[in-house]
């Protein structure tokens, strides 16, 4: 007879921990408005730092909310993150140059006016390709002047663009500044809390940034309950730490 348990099919199933930590964990890591750095995690559950690492993971991947389509009135822009190619050391520039990396990975954020946030790597796919996976055809949509974005009026109800070049941050109710501002709230929770943030991992950050920007209104309480709701799936050690 097979044994059975209630963590079974969740992030939980296979883990050492008593239930009591995963939910301890849970509510600080999307309590706390910057994130909580595995080290701390550690502190306050009493357990090691590899354990509390592995941990931040499953529950970031809990957050993922790639069901939602933006709608309304949404802000489109990009941004690359990485370390600075001043700041690494001369060994790993050379192996960075020597094998092509780019140290940069670029993320589009998309915001709606007052409403929900996305944040996705742009990998493979194009600015307007990322922007249809995303947003409903019924949105009204905000840029700035990339011409990667040009050619969105054809496709959605409108497209409108401010021209940072030229200097115009917002022209009536035209502007990128609620975006801006998601971005502004994600280099402050990788340089504060986590200081440096892999690729590989990237995509799980960013879910963790929105999840909390977009349960930005409701008490701690209440996110800690929907993410108690959002525990069915699997990550495995070798899945988190394989190629």
């Amino acid at each position: 007879m097979s044994r059975f348990s209630v963590t079974v099919g969740t992030m939980m199933e296979g883990s050492k921990l008593p239930l009591s930590k995963w939910f301890t964990a849970m509510y600080l890591i999307t309590a706390h408005k910057k994130g909580i750095s595995s080290c701390q995690l550690a502190r306050d559950l009493g357990i090691g730092q590899k354990a509390a690492w592995f941990v931040l993971h499953r529950v970031r991947a809990m957050l993922s909310q790639n069901g939602i389509v933006l709608d309304g009135r949404v802000e489109v822009d990009e941004c690359y993150v990485g370390g600075k190619w001043a700041n690494m050391s001369k060994k790993k520039r050379a192996i960075m140059a020597e094998n092509r990396i780019d140290n940069k990975v670029p993320v589009m954020g998309l915001v709606e006016r007052e409403g929900w946030a996305k944040m996705t790597i742009i990998g493979k796919y194009t600015f307007k390709e990322v922007v249809r996976q995303h947003v409903s055809t019924n949105a009204y949509i905000n840029t700035d002047e990339h011409l990667g974005y040009w050619g969105l009026n054809q496709e959605f109800a409108d497209h409108a663009m401010v021209n940072h070049g030229r200097g115009e941050y917002k022209v009536e109710d035209v502007h990128t500044n609620t975006v801006e501002g998601l971005f502004g709230l994600f280099k402050r929770m990788v340089f504060g809390i986590y200081h440096q943030v892999s690729p590989k991992h990237l995509q799980r950050y960013c879910d963790e940034m929105v999840y909390r920007y977009n349960s930005r209104k409701v008490k701690d309480v209440e996110r800690f309950i929907n993410t108690l709701k959002q525990t069915e799936g699997r990550l495995t050690y070798k899945q988190l730490t394989g190629k």
